[in-house]
């Protein structure tokens, strides 16, 4: 048996295993349901303050999907859901690695502006400053929140330009299997099951097996195109459980992908990409008294990667392997009376990392290794707290300020403001204000024996400051956000591309972007609604960008009587890669694409669904690491599927 088929045995098997046990609940899950505009202004954000708050009172630009719209509009991926964002911008370059930004500023092959938070735990880690969980799956989520701005005041680094909280639900009982294209199978179960004594516990499973999309890429290392299509495989793990005041989670992700696109180079026969991460944590909540929480969270958190590549159009092959680990606690102490909030929290953590190198020519064995970032330690230790009020019925504000205190590179302090002013029923005006700081990933501050780079110990902070003004219009049918935004960005971390090769990174020119984001959400008629949104970038934060800074989406969405139907199209403006031409970079032309989503339930136990990507077959090129011609974008994919409620 294939490995593919062998995992989907196992898998089922675990499902008829969980029934016969009575892990399924008796009852079947509810039907996908339309979720009315009214129910969407009341879903509750928190990543914004740690406090309940709705789209008109949470003091941020926010954009929030629950599991009922993220199954309508058919997207699988945290990655493809970004594209339906204002502000965010995700896509794959390769089988196996997405890139995505806020406010169309990233720096890096990892993004390192935007912090990732699965159910509490940061998923970014201080080895290269990004998240390692690529592809993160939506299939057990119940609500993504998006936050577009600053969040150091209540998360510290990496909350740079914006936050993604994701939040999975503890209650499902489902199982799905879908095909993709004919060569790759998604499978997955979700089950949870309330014990009598009062423990509550859930599980996600999902596999992904088969082969990527054939194609030809550019491969600047061989100086030609090459055709190459991978295989992968990958398998994600979710666990929860919950008794009464305790709770404990673990997390555990796998992707293992064999040739294709890496780093540099095409080819199927000696590349290979690999990627583990990991993490379990320990939640403690007690209602002291009235009013009063105190809750305490503890975890270990762990990620490796390697990347191997045939190196030249000699059979040379060369490798990396990264890890990084993060252990440390959060506590934090709130209290609620009215329409007060207060929080003090501390939170403390010890982080290391580091990296190998390996270059051989076969048949001879791989030499030694060499540090490219050797092993490097920080602690952190940080003291946060925020107080929200009413001035008066209608005028709410919040203050809060965090300091964190880095053990290598000192501290810095993060304040944030806001007004939140309900002008009447239908209109609701926000002004924030808030600063945010990035710290310098070990690989910026110790890369070595590497060609192209070179870290610098002597790094400071990037530092952002960023004014915000926000209008809310709501009322019968029809919900509008529109955001202005301007930052400043000093310190800016940055390779010196001045300087003769090995570039060093430095603390750069300051950086200055403003812009506008608006999204707009229409019940039009019964069974029908529209959701649309808007990016524009009036000054980038660079003049060479390798992100889009005019970007546009829309969602037609239909559903009745257990048929939900979606046609969904979004636009991309032109971007740049830097290359020595002359005019110092090479333009990648903006496009359109269009996907359309169909479920049906069948009965209460039964739905089957189908998706179609890049519906026009669209050729297109994304930007990609270590090539200035890009890569090729995913061509038509039709996936057809079936999912069981048990």
């Amino acid at each position: 048996m294939s490995r593919s088929g062998s995992f989907i045995h196992r898998l089922f098997s675990a499902v008829l295993f969980a029934t016969s046990t009575n892990l399924a609940c008796a009852v079947a899950a509810t039907p996908l349901m339309e979720l009315s505009l009214e129910d969407l202004l009341q879903v509750r954000i928190t990543a914004a303050t740690l406090t309940e708050a709705s789209l008109t009172t949470v003091p941020a630009s926010a954009t929030v999907f629950v599991r009922e719209q993220i199954q309508q509009l058919g997207v699988k991926t945290l990655e493809e859901l970004m594209n339906h964002v204002p502000g965010y911008q995700s896509f794959l370059i390769d089988d196996a690695n997405a890139l995505y930004s806020s406010r169309s500023r990233r720096i890096a092959f990892a993004t390192r502006e935007v912090l990732v938070i699965l159910d509490g735990q940061r998923l970014n880690h201080d080895t290269f400053g990004g998240s390692n969980d690529n592809n993160l799956p939506l299939a057990n989520v119940a609500r993504v929140e998006f936050l577009r701005g600053p969040g150091s005041a209540i998360y510290g680094a990496n909350a740079f330009l914006g936050v993604i909280n994701i939040i999975t639900s503890k209650t499902l009982n489902d199982a799905a299997v879908s095909l993709v294209g004919a060569r790759k199978i998604y499978s997955e179960i979700n089950a949870s099951h309330a014990f009598d004594n009062g423990l509550q516990t859930s599980i996600f499973i999902q596999g992904v097996n088969g082969k990527g999309e054939k194609q030809s890429v550019f491969a600047p290392a061989e100086g030609k195109f090459t055709n190459v299509q991978p295989d992968r495989s990958d398998q994600v793990i979710n666990w929860n459980a919950q008794w009464g005041e305790w709770a404990l989670q673990a997390h555990y992700a796998n992707s293992r992908v064999d040739g294709g696109y890496v780093i540099g180079s095409a080819n199927d026969d000696d590349n290979k990409l690999r990627t583990r991460t990991s993490f379990w944590a320990m939640n403690y909540r007690h209602q002291i008294s009235d009013g009063w929480l105190v809750s305490s969270r503890i975890f270990n958190s762990n990620f490796s990667n390697l990347y191997q590549f045939r190196q030249t159009t000699a059979p040379a092959i060369a490798s990396s392997i990264s890890s990084g680990r993060e252990i440390g606690s959060e506590n934090r102490l709130s209290w609620h009376q009215g329409k007060a909030d207060a929080l003090l929290g501390f939170d403390y953590s010890h982080n290391s990392g580091d990296a190998q190198a390996q270059i051989w020519l076969p048949p001879a064995a791989p030499q030694a290794s060499i540090d490219a970032i050797p092993s490097t330690k920080r602690n952190v230790a940080a003291l946060y707290a925020q107080w929200q009020d009413d001035f008066f019925d209608g005028l709410s504000y919040i203050m809060g300020v965090r300091h964190d205190q880095y053990s290598d590179i000192g501290g810095n302090t993060s304040p944030r403001l806001g007004l939140i002013w309900k002008m009447n029923l239908k209109n609701t005006l926000k002004i924030l204000y808030g600063e945010a700081f990035r710290a310098p990933a070990y690989n910026e501050l110790g890369y070595k024996n590497n060609f192209f780079q070179v870290g610098n110990p002597n790094l400071t902070p990037e530092l952002a400051k960023t004014t915000e003004l926000i209008w809310i219009h709501s009322d019968a049918g029809h919900f509008s956000s529109i955001s202005l935004f301007d930052t400043d960005i000093k310190n800016s971390v940055e390779l010196n591309l001045a300087t003769p090769l090995p570039h060093p990174y430095i603390n750069g020119a300051n950086q200055h972007m403003h812009g506008a984001e608006f999204e707009w959400l229409w019940h039009f008629a019964n069974n029908w609604q529209l959701r649309s949104n808007l990016t524009h970038m009036f000054k980038p934060a660079v003049a060479i960008n390798k992100d889009a800074e005019s970007m546009a989406g829309a969602s037609v969405i239909y559903q009745a009587r257990g048929l939900s139907a979606s046609l969904s199209g979004r636009y991309r403006g032109a971007v740049k890669t830097r290359d020595a031409s002359a005019q110092g970079y090479h333009a990648l032309g903006a496009f359109a694409l269009f996907d359309a989503h169909v479920n049906y339930r069948i009965d209460s136990a039964w739905q089957i669904f189908g998706t179609v990507r890049n519906l026009a077959d669209r050729n297109y090129t994304l930007p990609a690491a270590v090539n200035n011609v890009g890569v090729p974008g995913g061509r038509r994919q039709v996936e057809i599927g079936a999912r069981w409620y048990f």
